[in-house]
């Protein structure tokens, strides 16, 4: 008899379960041939089907004794214990290899390191081939692609492009024709070092925010002003300097030293004279216009699009944004899938503006996304203002989304995230400053509410459709409730209504095309998260309306394209291939919930189902279905390897609702 929250499993494919939580030899000995040792425990129960001690189930999870409620004691014990399963590993350490071990890329490009002795990294060929371990194959996917591999001698598939004397080969024909295609770059080096010295222009930003008469936008005035006049004042005083030494260098000393010397403080003086040349005489407020005219050569300016993009959602499948596993590769992953809109991993506006590489990265696109869009998350109405100007300037976006649903503590406690749903009137003043500074559409992704007693998405839903956004989107749950609970999309449906004429997605629980067709009459459209992660290829199941019983072979297949497209993005060197061997474990401590349709015998899995112990119909879709990390790591090494001595892997999200 099958539980409230399980999944029905074939009896064939059913492994007995013993007390314990690893399975027996007894186990063991009753599976199939060559399934020996693979038994597996499918871990946890998903939202309403969370097993007990004594494996009775309540409908919301919780875990019941026979006799009726726990005791005072025992619910105490059991919320610990949830707390710890729930959230984020965040003390996990993520292999790193060593700077000892790498080779300094001016060796490789055979040109002068800058850092000379300094440098951490081994400028010995001889030493680093030694240590760098046999390669992974003879076929290097850059080189194939490309005809080229930036990566040359530290390339862990070097041997497709490197001559006898580790010297790089590159297809020059192949190289001119197919680079247009490589991903470029979002952040360059020259705009990377105006904003990390404050130097760059948000002319729009500015112009808006200063007929508002704000705060923000006369104090960033006054400090352009106070750097561009103290850096000339600067120079202006090292020329002075510069002469006096000179001068005093000298025979004669009364040859007009002093008199450059008063020349030089008349030339600051005059300069520190005419602050308030710009003003206002009325109202004594900088001028924006005008402290642009004087700065501009000294700034980097943003240049604005000659038309506003306009994007029409309704009727498409889009992918959620989703952190860390919501990557390049993987999101192409999708696209092979069929999936129409995708959307990066949320980028902080903070390290944005410092241009932090790692932050820019996450803005990259890939030229097969017809439709991408970036998710920002910010609590200032001004600092994303810049941020939507600066990323409509630089970077090749279809859209811009706010994060209005992030649960995290560490965003929720600083007023971003889900925060932003308890202070509408400032909510609505960012999307307003972010509309009016973008030349591309923007959006807003947010939850029902903080928690239960809070639910605020309707109530915002009809006054954020006034700031002028492109569209909404509205997961079914409260920054309470994680992914605990089903979705409500009876409450979408609400938000929908107070919406209207905006587009309105809804998001939550969607694992089919049946549930896909269940839930679309309560939205525009449906956005999918863990239902993606789960199994990539809902979305052909979506546009075919049937189940597709994908083999354990086709789905390695999966995975070897996305370690094909994550040596493409993060590169073939070592610290490339254990950057993407860290990614495809992440996205398997979701993977592997995925039961195969041949193996369930009620049709079709539900999201917050769990499955008993089984077996699949092969040794490789055993391995696939197990809780195991180790179990991953193994699938790992058939496509990248053996994992270095030091490597060990903890998954970083800790999903509430499946242990």
């Amino acid at each position: 008899m099958v539980g409230a929250g399980e999944a029905c499993i074939r009896p064939e494919f059913i492994v007995p379960k013993v007390s314990g939580t690893e399975s027996s030899s007894s186990d063991r000995k009753s599976l199939p041939k060559g399934l020996k040792g693979e038994g597996v425990k499918n871990g946890g129960g998903r939202g309403n089907g969370k097993e007990g001690e004594n494996g009775k189930v309540d409908g919301d999870g919780q875990a019941v004794e026979d006799g009726g409620k726990p005791d005072e004691v025992a619910g105490k014990q059991e919320q610990s214990e949830k707390r710890k399963k729930g959230g984020q590993n965040k003390k996990r350490r993520a292999y790193r290899q060593p700077l000892s071990e790498m080779i300094c890329q001016f060796v490789i490009r055979e040109t002068e390191c800058p850092l000379k002795e300094r440098c951490k990294k081994s400028h010995d060929r001889g030493k680093f081939v030694a240590c760098k371990g046999p390669d992974l194959g003879s076929e290097c996917v850059n080189f194939q692609l490309y005809g080229r591999c930036s990566y040359g001698m530290a390339c862990r598939f070097g041997a497709g492009h490197l001559d006898s004397d580790l010297r790089n080969v590159v297809d020059e024909e192949k190289y001119e024709k197919m680079k247009v295609y490589e991903v470029q770059k979002t952040l360059l080096k020259d705009l990377q070092q105006h904003l990390r010295s404050k130097r760059v222009w948000f002319g729009k930003t500015l112009d808006v925010f200063e007929k508002c008469g704000s705060v923000e936008s006369q104090n960033e005035l006054k400090q352009h002003l106070e750097k561009y006049r103290g850096s000339k004042r600067t120079k202006t005083t090292a020329r002075c300097h510069s002469k006096n030494n000179e001068n005093l260098n000298s025979e004669v000393l009364d040859v007009g030293g002093p008199n450059d010397n008063i020349t030089g403080c008349a030339a600051v003086k005059k300069d520190h004279s005419s602050n308030h040349a710009i003003t206002d005489k009325k109202t004594d407020k900088l001028s924006c216009r005008e402290v642009f005219e004087e700065i501009k050569n000294d700034y980097y300016c943003l240049q604005s699009r000659p038309i506003k993009k306009t994007i029409d959602l309704r009727g498409k499948t889009f992918l959620s944004p989703l952190t860390t596993v919501g990557n390049l590769p993987f999101r192409r992953i999708c696209k092979d899938f069929g999936v129409d809109v995708t959307c990066g991993e949320m980028a902080l506006c903070d390290e944005l503006l410092q241009g932090q590489i790692s932050e820019w990265a996450l803005l990259k696109r890939h030229h097969s996304e017809e439709l991408f869009g970036v998710q920002i998350c910010g609590n200032q109405a001004f600092k994303t203002a810049k941020v939507c100007e600066l990323i409509s300037s630089e970077c090749d976006v279809d859209f811009i989304d706010l994060n209005v649903g992030c649960p995290i503590d560490m965003i929720f406690n600083k007023g971003a995230g889900s925060a932003l749903m308890d202070r509408a009137a400032k909510l609505e003043s960012i999307l307003t400053g972010m509309v009016a500074s973008s030349e591309v559409p923007i959006s807003v992704k947010m939850r029902m509410g903080t928690c239960e007693s809070r639910l605020s998405a309707v109530n915002l839903c009809g006054r954020l459709k006034k700031t002028g956004i492109s569209h909404m989107v509205v997961h079914g749950r409260t920054r309470q409730q994680r992914y605990t609970k089903l979705a409500d999309w009876g409450y979408i449906s609400r938000c929908r209504e107070a919406a209207n004429p905006v587009t309105l997605f809804g998001n939550g629980d969607i694992l089919s095309f049946e549930d896909y067709n269940e839930k679309l009459p309560f939205a525009d459209g449906i956005m999918i998260g863990r239902g993606a992660l789960i199994k990539p290829w809902i979305f052909k199941e979506i546009k075919e309306q049937r189940h597709w019983d994908i083999s354990s072979t086709e789905r390695m297949d999966v995975l070897k394209k996305f370690t094909s497209y994550g040596l493409e993005h993060w590169g073939s060197d070592t610290t490339g291939v254990e950057k993407t061997r860290r990614f495809l474990l992440e996205w398997m401590s979701f993977l592997y919930r995925y039961i195969p349709v041949g193996v369930l015998e009620v049709l079709p899995q539900r999201i917050n189902e769990r499955p008993p112990w089984y077996h699949g119909r092969d040794e490789t879709e055993t391995l696939m279905c197990s809780a195991n990390a180790a179990d991953w790591v193994k699938l790992s090494e058939m496509l990248l390897g053996k994992v270095p001595d030091t490597f060990n892997f903890t998954p970083k999200h800790v999903a509430n609702s499946y242990s």
